[in-house]
């Protein structure tokens, strides 16, 4: 009996470590991934910096498609703006804010170029949620071509949260 509650006792410790390891492992969101961008294999690129937030998407030839959510919770997006989008033909790119101003829904087709959306987060404590899908007839998460700020992080699942106004700025 001592040693099943021994056992059971430090079970609970591992899974008490493993969500404050997860916790530290949370990406840095900080600063433009290097090493990536525009001739590289298709990915999606979000960071961080003094201008507000900023997603992207890159392909190195062919088009891919890529769509997605960002919901800020407990927060409001504003000065919400394209970047480098195609406004009409079969590479349309679309973003949509929502009434409230705290979901964005993209969906952008990308060849051999980049596509992005740059926006600021209002509130107090606000969290974004990240869902990004890449793919044209069964679109998946793919974390491996996710780049998370500076240090080029890959996400550990799909949605994956950020707080909006945390860290090192």
């Amino acid at each position: 009996m001592r040693t099943f509650a021994r056992a059971l006792a430090l079970l609970a410790a591992a899974i008490i470590a493993g969500g404050a390891n997860s916790t530290l492992a949370q990406p840095d969101p900080h600063g433009k991934p290097e090493k990536t961008g525009v001739g590289k294999t298709e990915h999606y690129e979000v960071w961080q910096d003094q201008g507000g937030w900023h997603l992207r998407t890159y392909t190195k030839e062919h088009d891919h498609h890529f769509r997605g959510t960002i919901t800020a919770r407990d927060g409001e997006m504003v000065d919400v703006k394209g970047y480098m989008l195609e406004h009409k033909g079969p590479q349309k790119d679309l973003f949509i804010l929502g009434p409230e101003h705290h979901v964005l829904t993209f969906d952008f087709s990308t060849k051999g170029s980049v596509d992005g959306v740059d926006f600021r987060v209002k509130g107090d404590k606000p969290m974004l949620s990240f869902t990004l899908m890449l793919g044209e007839k069964e679109p998946k998460f793919e974390p491996t071509r996710i780049f998370i700020g500076k240090g080029s992080a890959n996400p550990g699942a799909n949605p994956f949260e950020l707080p909006a106004h945390g860290g090192k700025m």
